[in-house]
């Protein structure tokens, strides 16, 4: 199995793991301490060893932060986690605080009357965010660096991850290392005096055209890198790299992280980015009286927009996905009346995914849940959590695989036995949002926060919204979320053509059930037919699996949304017939009917 249902395996109590931390805030001279969620390279997916808020709250979701004082302790997520946080969380021990109401920054404002010292890594907090606080707070607060002290009473921390960096074939990254090199370096008028620092995972490695198995479900090297003119030398913290310097291309070369700081010379101008830049490395650079500029790096922008190969890559892995989920849920249709559990739908659909030579990993922690445990947004099955599939409950199965050639993420919601019409009447609301955004064209220069309304309107109509983004950027065989795109209230960055991106609406109604319907699209274009100058731009589907029949209230369908459905169907079943084997067929035949 790629996936366990074990969590918070740690030893000791939360009540004694926060005792040691308080212990240790006197000799530290700090009357508090933040506890973010990433690791030191800021991933979403940590390894364990960096799972230090899961360990010091019992919290497992993917993003938030604590703030512990001697006495109170707040942690902050936002609202995918609002029921999760609620189930895993001690509220005498912890306020629990919905960043939409309120941002850690305007809580700290409400706390101290005095003055007050509050904790932090300088490795896990970026210059732009230590900035702020410092300018926003001071002098009421005043923000320390020190060790991180959760590695300190953390007696049994897992190891850090080590692996190998291997090159990634042009085959499939579609463009060389130099070609990609030569854009980042004309953008910012790199040479060997003038560097640039990256400290994100998935952009180093997209730049280098290199993987490994560092981080949880996303095929990335834990590393740092300095960009100078038609050098990209990385820094890993595999202990192999402390003896060996590895050229893995003539414009890449990989070497231990102890040598990242001190390659730099006194005369470089070294540029980073204060967002995501830790506030260390700022300090000591400067500290070394090296000069430091901001920039915006162009790699976000760069890796965003997929090249022909990875598209076409895209469209493979997704095929050999489909076949995956229509074997599956050709199976799971076979055998009702289920006598199944959550986790034997996890175990089954993964087996089906293995089946293909190509995948490497999941590409997140499958979201299992049926029933009730629907309407936790990012629920993630475990032994103690594990419910039986409930006759007539609705299944929600959020899932991904990381291929070869690309990274998939796909979300059916489905029906064991006979739905209600209250179950009818939302999934047909939800899936009309889908469809709406499936099939608009739009002129050149919209953002994702311009279309998000569009998929929400149809619930809205039923007083219900989600909250959560409509959809994440994905990468290729990278992180499952990717950004800077997104399809969401709060995101500007325009849409461009080969930028991919999931279109995911959903419903969650409390202690009830949740429905959520997830596929892939790559943004395309064409010409304007009135305007002669200018381009439309629209979304081809890449995800391909059927959706589930039960569950569609055809009459609230108008005819459009009904031809898109039928063609979308079509595409599904002669896609993936001839990889699946007869009685699958014959299920999904059934599956992609006309309605």
């Amino acid at each position: 199995m790629l996936q366990t249902f074990s969590r918070n395996i740690y030893n000791g109590t939360f009540d004694k793991r926060l005792s040691m931390l308080r212990n240790l805030f006197n000799s530290s001279k700090i009357d508090g301490f933040i506890i973010p969620h990433n690791d030191k390279f800021f991933n979403e997916m940590t390894p364990a060893h960096s799972c230090r808020l899961e360990w010091i709250t019992g919290f497992s979701g993917s993003a938030g932060s604590a703030i512990i004082f001697k006495e109170k302790a707040a942690l902050f997520t936002d609202g995918r986690y609002s029921i999760q946080i609620k189930l895993e969380v001690d509220q005498s021990k912890f306020s629990l605080i919905n960043l939409a109401s309120t941002k850690p920054i305007d809580w700290l404002k409400t706390q101290s009357s005095i003055k007050t010292v509050i904790g932090f890594d300088p490795w896990l907090h970026s210059v732009s965010e230590i900035d702020r606080l410092t300018k926003t707070l001071s002098p009421l607060i005043k923000f320390k660096a020190v060790n991180n002290l959760i590695d300190i009473v953390w007696k049994d921390q897992p190891e850090q991850p080590e692996s190998f960096a291997y090159k990634r074939p042009k085959r499939l990254s579609g463009q060389t290392v130099a070609v990609k090199l030569e854009k980042v370096t004309r953008k910012l008028k790199l040479n060997n005096k003038r560097k640039l620092i990256i400290t994100c995972p998935d952009s180093i490695c997209w730049l280098a055209n290199i993987r490994a198995q560092d981080v949880p479900n996303s095929p990335l090297l834990n590393s740092y890198a300095s960009v100078s003119g038609n050098l990209i030398t990385v820094y890993s913290e595999n202990s192999f790299y402390k003896n060996n310097i590895v050229k893995l291309d003539k414009s890449v070369v990989i070497k231990h992280l102890d040598y990242f700081l001190s390659d730099f010379k006194l005369d470089d101008t070294i540029l980073i980015e204060p967002e995501r830049t830790p506030i260390i490395i700022k300090n000591k650079l400067q500290r070394n009286k090296i000069e430091v500029a901001s920039v915006e790096s162009p790699i976000h922008r760069l890796k965003s927009i997929k090249n022909k190969t990875e598209i076409d890559c895209s469209r493979k892995c997704h095929v050999k996905d489909g076949v995956a989920v229509v074997k599956f849920l050709s199976w799971m249709k076979r055998q009702e009346p289920l006598k199944l559990f959550e986790i034997d739908l996890v175990k089954k659909l993964e087996f089906f995914r293995q089946k293909d030579q190509s995948l490497v990993d999941i590409s997140f922690n499958t979201i299992c849940a049926t029933g009730s445990n629907g309407a936790i947004t990012h629920y993630r099955v475990t032994d103690k959590s594990n419910k039986k599939i409930g006759k007539n409950e609705l299944i929600l199965i959020d899932s991904g695989g990381q291929y070869e050639e690309g990274t998939t993420d796909i979300t059916r919601t489905l029906i064991n036995g006979k739905p209600s019409k209250k179950n009818k009447l939302l999934y047909t609301r939800v899936l009309k949002g889908l469809i709406c955004l499936s099939r608009i064209k739009w002129p050149a220069g919209l953002c994702g926060k311009d279309i998000d309304p569009l998929a929400r309107q149809f619930l809205w109509e039923s007083g219900i919204d989600y909250d959560h983004g409509t959809g994440h950027g994905v990468g290729v065989f990278s992180n499952v979320h990717q950004g800077p795109q997104a399809i969401s209230r709060m995101n500007s960055t325009v849409l461009e053509p080969g930028m991919i991106l999931s279109n995911e609406p959903g419903c969650y109604l409390k202690e009830e059930f949740g429905i959520r319907l997830e596929n892939l699209m790559v943004i395309r274009e064409e010409k304007n037919p009135l305007l002669d100058k200018e381009k439309l731009l629209f979304f081809e589907t890449l995800t391909l699996a059927p959706f589930e029949k039960k569950l569609i209230e055809v009459s609230i369908l108008n005819k459009e949304e009904i031809v898109w459905l039928n063609k979308y169907h079509k595409k599904v079943y002669t896609s993936l017939r001839p990889f699946i084997e007869k009685n699958e067929e014959n299920w999904l035949r059934d599956a992609c009917k006309p309605i």
